[in-house]
């Protein structure tokens, strides 16, 4: 389920972003940002130590955050196939919270990341029931929220950092090798 909504999110980012994502995020490359990314890993650099199978299988890359966050239990993040640059980062708690309990880790966690970024006029915060969002110059991103799980009384925590053009970036690289593999088999 979860694969099936980071699909269909990158495929509206890049909806969105029309055709110059690849332009944009060589253009922001060097534009400044407070949402850099957490736990160890930044946003907009090139991871040149991929897993064995990564480019074929376009799965998410697991690692050992540099300083844990007691609510998460799992740490993921994104590249791009063909440049290997980073454009997301994905945390999340045991799939088995109760929903209150999420509910008050998600709202403790926002605190948390608000004390963290300050204050800027860049920044646009939206919230929902459960769902909680700070954009920074309408590219990047962290969402937090808390996600049906096992059962509608069992929710997940779960955020996420994100950069919009690098996520077109990611899609139009990923179209092309599809296109590329495609092309193989017939």
């Amino acid at each position: 389920m979860n694969i099936i909504k980071t699909t269909l999110i990158v495929t509206l980012l890049a909806l969105l972003a029309a055709c110059g994502g690849e332009d944009n995020a060589a253009r922001n490359s060097g534009k400044t940002f407070s949402i850099n990314g957490a736990f160890g890993i930044k946003l907009n650099t090139v991871d040149k130590n991929l897993p064995e199978g990564y480019v074929s299988e376009n799965m998410a890359i697991v690692f050992t955050p540099d300083i844990e966050d007691k609510r998460f239990v799992k740490y993921e993040y994104s590249t791009t196939p063909k440049s290997h640059v980073i454009y997301g980062i994905t945390v999340k708690s045991p799939r088995e919270l109760a929903k209150a309990s999420c509910l008050e880790q998600r709202d403790q966690l926002i605190e948390k990341t608000l004390n963290t970024l300050g204050t800027s006029p860049q920044f646009k915060v939206s919230k929902g029931e459960s769902k909680w969002k700070i954009r920074e110059h309408n590219q990047r991103q962290i969402t937090i929220e808390c996600e049906q799980s096992v059962s509608p009384q069992n929710l997940q925590l779960v955020m996420v950092y994100q950069d919009t053009s690098l996520s077109v970036m990611a899609f139009k690289e990923w179209k092309k090798r599809q296109d590329e593999i495609m092309l193989i088999r017939f």
